[in-house]
């Protein structure tokens, strides 16, 4: 299987031609042209001109491959991109362009690419705008941050750090006369004003996008979403309230959401003042017993008055059938803020970014120190540490409450990890999905404000949504055979955050959704475009990738008759997302006549994730946040190992079970063949040596299927001896299994 995923990349070719180009000059509004400045117009005039002229010449470099409604707007050639840690001294020549969507370099250069996963949507050398940090002067070895304004035009070698990591360095030493405003235009479609001047609002969605499901409704903003998540927990004293139709009660909240039976809507529109950002107590999720989870606001600091604060929490503690106890989590005592995350962030993101080999060096050497300063694996653990403590309250049948300032931060994250530790449904693939829909979507969190996606709100930047993603992935770490998918799937998640194709993560509330829809309703090609559906960006061998093999085992381990399982259905009213993949351990069926299956605790222990959260069995995820620095990767070796290794057992375990099932169906026994052993067909044992080096495909690293920016010269590097068994060359395996 990894061989021939491996081939396919290698024949895939690296960008199809794009006959036309067009630019953002006397574009209709429809079309995109409305967003440049008046100002602008007289210097992309000019720039149309050239690139006409420039095309009708013939160009030596290969036309870059657009989406539909992808306008190019500035560009310059000549252009020398450096190498990953070169120093300056060492790179390809190109043409470097901006467009609506992204900055992109073409080069007709020819050199193997290190890329294990390629993305439809962005190549090797294109980096989505949103996805754009910082842009640096650099001069004499120092640097400068360039502002929003324009640049100057003395600038000779410019710097783009990205926010997934990755630093891409440009010289305009033979490319003087454009450099000027191609710097300007990246900076200006970097930092947009608006949210809807963002790509997603000038995509142009052609087929075979067009054929998926992408008229489904968005997920728990209907009652129905809601009362059939009420349904599978059975949590009676809960309901379904319309308080907020129109975003009338709360701007941030969905315009239905769950809250105790026995408050009228006029409760809640007489308690909601008392709450910041009117954002009342809300159920998330809960247990047959009557324990549940719920998020809220803390007080408005100007009402000193507490009163409305315990009648909420008396109605909470109703809502369970036998009045159970509550328990308060106030995040902002045992959790950091968000502010404090950024700080963190912006530390470790020092630490993993060196744009030169001498800068990785001297961190090098203080790596622990500096990593111990930024404090972000402490911010891990304390998450980890609460929600384990609010779990183990759950099975203690008493329930939980997570109120912080705002509640749309560290409650979900903290609501999120609960559920994960208690819900087995949410360790799949698609019910991730939905628990990130359900608490992140749904229930309001910032995106646009917490990833930086429009200018203005740096002070509000804060990646909670990465802390969370690292939560997980420190639980897939400590119980590897529990979750249908795997970090690339987690990494991969974080990195289309940063794409602006998608809806997904672009708004901070339904209401700035809604209000987006409605703005553009004049373009009648804009519709919302969900992330869940992989198939844009990937290749379904890419997507094998996210599929974690030793969930895939442990299938079969749990499912021997002497083993009690619990099954799992997905909701009914869920079946309007499109699935990705198809759970193993527990199916999410589709079954319109079948009843929602209730959650059972009759297994509480079997069903809580036995952590340990305390910072001595905690890591650094090593895949996001290294993957784009050479010197910190293992050539040959690392976890990639065991990733293939347990590839290998997953496919002769499948195999063999479809060779059985074959059999049994016979009507006579089958001829016995010889079986060839299995190292004869699974495992190539050569060794890499260093002509193979050179293809960059061959190359697996402990980062594995990233790697860093091409060209990079491995043969200056050692492979550990692991190497030899990481060339998996699959064949058709039940050819063998006839036995």
């Amino acid at each position: 299987m990894t061989a021939n995923w491996l081939k396919d990349l290698n024949l895939k070719p690296r960008s199809n031609s794009v006959k036309t180009f067009k630019s953002y000059v006397n574009l209709d509004p429809e079309e995109g042209g409305g967003k440049s400045d008046p100002a602008d117009f007289s210097q992309e005039s000019k720039f149309k001109n050239e690139e006409e002229d420039f095309y009708a010449k013939g160009t030596p470099y290969p036309e870059p491959t657009l989406l539909p409604g992808e306008v190019i707007i500035s560009q310059a050639e000549n252009v020398l991109k450096f190498n990953t840690l070169s120093e300056l001294n060492k790179g390809i020549s190109g043409l470097l362009i901006c467009t609506n969507f992204k900055v992109s370099f073409v080069t007709a250069e020819t050199f193997p690419s290190n890329l294990h996963q390629k993305n439809a949507l962005l190549g090797e050398n294109d980096i989505c705008l949103i996805n754009i940090d910082s842009v640096y002067h650099v001069n004499n070895g120092k640097r400068k941050k360039l502002p929003v304004s324009c640049a100057s035009s003395n600038i000779e070698i410019i710097e783009v750090h990205c926010k997934d990591f990755r630093i891409y360095t440009y010289s305009f030493k033979f490319s003087p006369h454009h450099q000027r405003s191609v710097i300007n235009t990246i900076i200006h479609h970097a930092f947009v004003p608006r949210i809807n001047l963002l790509f997603a609002f000038d995509y142009k969605q052609v087929s075979p996008f067009s054929e998926e499901s992408e008229n489904h409704s968005l997920l728990f903003t209907r009652p129905c979403d809601w009362e059939a998540e009420l349904e599978r927990c059975k949590c009676p004293g809960w309901r379904v309230t319309l308080a907020n139709e129109k975003f009338f009660l709360c701007e941030s909240l969905p315009e239905c959401f769950v809250v105790p039976s026995i408050l009228l809507d006029m409760n809640l529109n007489k308690t909601a003042p008392h709450f910041a950002g009117h954002r009342v107590p809300t159920w998330t999720w809960g247990t047959s017993t009557g324990a549940s989870i719920v998020r809220m606001a803390a007080l408005d600091t100007n009402i000193s008055d507490s009163l409305q604060k315990d009648v909420m929490i008396d109605a909470i503690s109703r809502a369970s059938p036998r009045q159970l106890p509550v328990r308060n989590f106030n995040l902002d005592d045992v959790c950091p803020t968000y502010k404090d995350v950024q700080n963190s962030f912006l530390k470790l993101k020092s630490l993993c970014m060196p744009s030169t080999a001498q800068e990785f060096w001297e961190t090098e050497h203080n790596y622990l120190s500096h990593l111990e300063s930024a404090k972000w694996l402490n911010y891990v653990s304390s998450c980890l540490n609460t929600a384990l403590e609010a779990a183990n309250s759950l099975l203690e049948n008493t329930t939980v409450i997570f109120s912080e300032h705002e509640g749309r931060d560290l409650s979900a994250v903290l609501s999120c990890l609960v559920q994960i530790m208690l819900d087995p449904l949410y360790r799949t693939t698609n019910g991730f999905e939905l628990l990130i829909q359900k608490e992140w979507v749904a229930l309001g969190h910032p995106f646009t404000e917490r990833h930086h996606l429009v200018s203005g709100s740096e002070s509000e930047e804060s990646p909670v949504f990465l802390l969370f993603l690292d939560c997980v992935w420190q639980l897939t770490e400590q119980c590897p055979a529990v979750f249908e998918f795997s970090e690339t799937y987690l990494t991969t998640l974080w990195d289309s955050c940063r794409i602006s194709l998608f809806d997904t993560f672009l708004f901070s509330s339904h209401k700035n959704r809604n209000e987006a829809i409605v703005t553009s309703a004049h373009n009648n090609s804009f519709s919302l475009r969900s992330v869940w559906i992989w198939s844009r960006q990937f290749s379904k061998n890419d997507l094998r990738l996210f599929c974690n093999p030793l969930y895939i085992l442990n299938k079969y381990r749990v499912s021997s008759p002497n083993r009690k399982t619990n099954k799992m259905e997905r909701p009914k009213s869920f079946s309007c997302m499109k699935d990705t993949a198809q759970s193993q351990a527990r199916p999410l069926v589709l079954k319109k006549t079948t009843d929602i299956a209730p959650i059972v605790w009759n297994e509480d222990e079997e069903n809580l994730l036995r952590i340990d959260p305390f910072m001595k069995s905690l890591k650094l995820w090593h895949q996001c946040y290294l993957r784009w620095i050479p010197l910190a990767h293992i050539l040959g070796g690392g976890p990639p190992v065991l990733f293939l290794t347990n590839l290998k057992i997953c496919n002769e375990i499948q195999a063999l079970e479809k060779k059985i099932n074959s059999r049994s169906k016979q009507s006579k026994p089958p001829s016995r063949h010889r079986r060839v052993a299995s190292d004869d067909y699974t495992i190539s044992a050569d060794v890499i040596d260093s002509c193979l080096i050179q293809d960059g495909c061959s190359i697996i690293t402990s980062v594995f299927p990233f790697a860093p920016v091409a060209p990079w010269d491995w043969t200056s590097y050692h492979y550990v001896p692991s190497t030899s068994c990481l060339k998996i060359s699959y064949t058709e395996t039940e050819e063998y299994l006839d036995d």
